[in-house]
């Protein structure tokens, strides 16, 4: 006995037509221009303005270019509902492209075999294009929100699209959902922010055997920081005045030779909290605990790490 179709109803299956129309767009990261024309061209079916749709120029600031900025269209709704703003990306990784989607039994899947699917994020692009049509069929003029859509550029190579949008362009919209990867029964409703440290320490060289007191080890200072971070409890769950938050030290490398003192020391360490201003309070303390240990651990001369 085969198991039913998933794609049973009119608006199923268009559905996972449009999500199979946009796999098989080319559009890596920085070359999402064939991409939102077919956004554009989706909205212009459904009665959408032309001028209704927007590009900023996060392309321009971004450190890698690209053909496009962030895609924003605005459709008019009641003024007294909430403004929803719906987002997705429209860039794939370098391997979904080329992607041939074919429905196979309830999944779908590339024919050629050499690539990936592009899942990622043009399911999140249909979901939201399928959302908007389904509201602007379905619902009177009375009934329907003002929404805005973002479907943003180069998420896969470091969210620049995100990062360099012109924030206003959005319209301070009071729900936002971003339609991404991953199960579609679960909701995230938060994320930590983060933030990423490279830290340098550099010693003075002597022969470990000979003259010790010549040296100053650059780890025996981030041996003395990272002591004082965990007395201190600025490591692991950190908790402090009611706030909380997260850091962690998770990569060390230092030193040449056991017969040397350390010259150098480099270490990567994270800091995450929903709280920006205790996230960067975490940083500090991080940072003020190398400078401090650096400053202790001086070789005959006085002379410090730094």
């Amino acid at each position: 006995m085969t198991k039913p179709s998933p794609w049973t109803s009119a608006l199923e299956r268009q559905a996972v037509d449009l999500v199979q129309h946009l796999m098989a767009i080319p559009g890596k990261s920085g070359e999402e221009g064939l991409v939102a024309q077919a956004v554009k061209q989706f909205l212009a079916n459904m009665g959408v303005a032309a001028d209704a749709c927007r590009h900023d120029t996060a392309h321009r600031r971004s450190p890698m270019g690209g053909e496009i900025g962030n895609l924003f269209v605005h459709l008019p709704g009641n003024r007294r509902l909430p403004r929803i703003m719906l987002s997705a990306h429209l860039d794939t990784v370098p391997i979904c492209v080329g992607c041939q989607p074919k429905r196979k039994g309830n999944s779908i899947v590339s024919a050629n075999p050499h690539t990936g699917l592009g899942a990622d994020d043009r399911a999140g692009v249909a979901a939201a294009l399928m959302a908007v049509r389904v509201a602007w069929e379905s619902l009177d003029a009375a009934h329907r929100p003002p929404i805005v859509l973002c479907f943003f550029v180069q998420e896969e190579v470091g969210l620049h699209g995100s990062r360099f949008m012109s924030v206003s362009q959005a319209k301070r919209p009071q729900i936002a959902l971003n339609f991404d990867g991953g199960n579609p029964r679960k909701l995230t409703i938060g994320a930590t922010g983060g933030e990423r440290m490279k830290i340098q320490l550099h010693g003075i060289p002597a022969h470990a055997g000979l003259a010790p007191q010549d040296g100053a080890s650059a780890i025996t200072a981030a041996g003395l920081a990272i002591a004082d971070l965990y007395k201190k409890k600025w490591l692991g769950a950190v908790r402090k005045s009611g706030r909380q938050g997260t850091s962690n030290i998770g990569v060390i490398h230092g030193g040449a030779a056991t017969n040397v003192i350390a010259e150098q020391a480099e270490l990567a360490a994270e800091a995450r909290s929903h709280d920006s201003e205790f996230r960067a309070t975490i940083a500090d303390a991080i940072e003020q605990a190398f400078v401090d240990s650096a400053a202790r651990v001086t070789n005959a001369r006085g002379e410090s790490v730094k």
